[in-house]
């Protein structure tokens, strides 16, 4: 009777082992990698598009009771346009004093002053030249010793004793024109290589930027 041939040598468990962590340790590493660069995408493109259905919308039934097509986009367009004309009409010494009374007349309705007040305050502070306006960003012992703050620099002066004191202006998260100023002595603050406009962000994401 002939002998049956021998069967193949299995595969060690071990080394099977390891292959299959390897290739589970690979796939990890790799999906990883792309959710890193899917995810920003991802909430770019969701955040842009609520933004654009946002604004779209504000002037887009208006519109629709015009007579004609449905224009995807058109109430963005118009939006921009509209803010465009502001931004001329504000360029004129007629236009700036229109601005400034409607300023006044929203800063005295309550309830809206309040939201009108710190959205004003955060957008001005955005879109000034911050660098120019601080002289430092420091690292401050708020709200006690051991928890550190960001502070930006408004002042730099000397008490009576002599020693160096500055001003420093603690932003709060998320809206940074909502913070606290201190006085506070020099040697008592770390200085950071931070610029006001890198603070700033790190202030208004939460430390996520």
């Amino acid at each position: 009777m002939a002998e049956s041939p021998p069967l193949p040598d299995s595969p060690p468990i071990n080394a099977t082992t390891g292959l299959i962590r390897k290739i589970l340790v690979h796939a990890q590493r790799t999906l990883g990698a792309g959710i890193l660069v899917t995810l920003p995408i991802g909430i770019t493109v969701l955040v842009l598009k609520f933004l654009f259905d946002l604004l779209d919308g504000i002037l887009k039934d208006p519109l629709g009771l015009l007579p004609g097509p449905e224009i995807p986009g058109i109430g963005l367009a118009v939006l921009l346009i509209s803010v465009y004309l502001v931004g001329i009409i504000a360029a004129h010494v007629v236009g700036r004093r229109l601005i400034a009374f409607g300023h006044r007349i929203l800063e005295v309705i309550p309830f809206v002053k309040s939201i009108y007040g710190t959205t004003r305050s955060a957008v001005e502070l955005l879109s000034n030249n911050s660098d120019s306006r601080y002289s430092g960003v420091v690292l401050i012992d708020w709200p006690r010793s051991g928890i550190k703050a960001i502070g930006l620099v408004t002042s730099r002066m000397v008490d009576t004793n002599g020693e160096e004191m500055l001003a420093v202006y603690i932003p709060t998260t998320p809206i940074p024109s909502s913070g606290f100023l201190v006085m506070v002595a020099a040697k008592e603050v770390t200085p950071t290589e931070m610029s006001v406009d890198d603070a700033m962000k790190v202030v208004i994401s939460g430390g996520i930027l």
